[in-house]
């Protein structure tokens, strides 16, 4: 009898043996769990989000743009329309359009894209002179004329003298002469091997002196997109008058150095001592842009950094190119022929720790979402607006639609 009452008192009592060895050996098994599960997150570094395979995720996100474009013009269907690629902009149409890039690019601009980490170490400063106009590359397709000038980048060598680097800034540089104008920056993108299509980059009023003077774009959007294209050998931008499509067309009334071909052994000798239009890269070198790379992993993964990381594996942000009449089978969209709408993709590691082990609570989450993932997810973080002009019947229409560019990732 005293013995049962002895383990009576026991069991209510905090002081008791056994209760404090069944404490123990749950303690040790709670271990051994939560050690086991950290060793198999380090060791896989996988988000527990399905994994889907690249060719289904770009699928996936051409069928949402289809339902986004419609929804953001509240459109049920796309417009019906009859010989599209006959039909001309008007110049009010064309200006409203451009003026609508502009202000886009304007807006990304103004977003601050320095640490103050990557203002305070020196840069490296690179020049790279576009090909002379007497080089095969530039054929009969991209000799200049009365309205443009072409200019042809290697970017092989680029790529070449510029890797591991971390790009800071990129302008395209040239002399110029003559009166005023307004002008307008056209960049080529190869889709394929026989696929390339020229898009707006920038436009502005020059007014400049018959003395020749400075001229410069910033273009440093556009190496990114060369760092990421490994395919692209060669990199094409070209400098054209406004397009006035309802009056006579207007001749280019400014003059490039280094632009105009002359015949026989004169060439050479003319190009020898002019000034041809070149890519001023500012760069961050390796053993520098080591001390930021941690600081950039930690923010959001951006284009930038993706483009120029094409074997990182982890979240990021992938290009994905969406041509409106070959994906989409659309042709009511004017301008664009497409864009880079972009998707985010990549394993998010699930770091265990003691400041993310709620264990009552990740339960009661997967209890009540049992088919949700308690791990982060890839998406998307910043988004760009896109500016469209369209035919409703006969009627051009210009709109800026939000949220359809992708520029950023990060882990949620």
């Amino acid at each position: 009898m005293l013995l049962l009452r002895s383990c009576c008192v026991c069991r209510g009592s905090p002081r008791c043996p056994s209760r404090h060895l069944g404490m123990w050996r749950t303690a040790s098994w709670l271990f051994l769990l939560l050690f086991a599960l950290e060793r198999l997150s380090a060791a896989s570094a996988l988000s527990t989000c399905k994994t889907l395979d690249m060719d289904l995720m770009k699928r996936k996100r051409i069928e949402a743009i289809r339902g986004q474009i419609l929804s953001k013009l509240q459109l049920s269907s796309p417009p019906e329309v009859e010989d599209p690629d006959s039909w001309v902009l008007s110049e009010d149409i064309l200006a409203l359009y451009n003026s609508t890039v502009e202000v886009i690019r304007e807006m990304a601009v103004e977003e601050p894209k320095e640490t103050p980490q990557e203002e305070y170490y020196a840069k490296e400063v690179h020049k790279f002179n576009m090909l002379p106009i007497s080089h095969e590359s530039y054929g009969d397709e991209y000799k200049n004329t009365f309205r443009s000038i072409f200019f042809t980048f290697n970017v092989s060598q680029i790529r070449e003298v510029l890797q591991k680097k971390l790009l800071y800034r990129a302008e395209l540089r040239m002399r110029a002469s003559g009166s005023s104008q307004r002008l307008e920056l056209y960049q080529q993108q190869c889709h394929s091997i026989n696929t390339t299509e020229w898009y707006y980059h920038d436009g502005r009023m020059v007014h400049l002196r018959s003395e020749k003077e400075w001229l410069s774009f910033d273009v440093t959007s556009v190496i990114n997109q060369w760092f990421g294209s490994k395919e692209q050998s060669l990199g094409r931008f070209r400098l054209s008058v406004h397009c006035s499509c309802e009056s006579k067309e207007e001749n280019l009334k400014v003059e490039i150095e280094g632009t105009k071909s002359k015949r026989g052994d004169r060439q050479g000798i003319s190009q020898s001592k002019q000034q041809l239009p070149y890519l001023l890269v500012m760069v961050i070198p390796p053993e520098r842009a080591e001390h930021l790379h941690s600081r950039r992993q930690k923010r959001a993964a951006d284009q930038d950094y993706c483009s120029q990381s094409p074997e990182e594996k982890n979240c990021c942000v992938r290009p994905l190119y969406i041509d409106f009449r070959k994906h989409l089978n659309w042709k009511w969209i004017h301008e664009p022929k497409g864009y880079y709408a972009n998707f985010c993709m990549g394993p998010c590691p699930y770091l265990w720790s003691l400041n993310t082990q709620y264990s009552k609570v990740l339960s009661l989450y997967t209890q009540h979402n049992p088919s949700a993932s308690a791990a982060p997810c890839c998406v998307p973080n910043e988004l760009e607006p896109l500016g469209i002009v369209y035919y409703v019947g006969r009627q051009a229409k210009v709109e800026q639609l939000s949220n359809m560019v992708v520029k950023s990732c990060r882990c949620s």
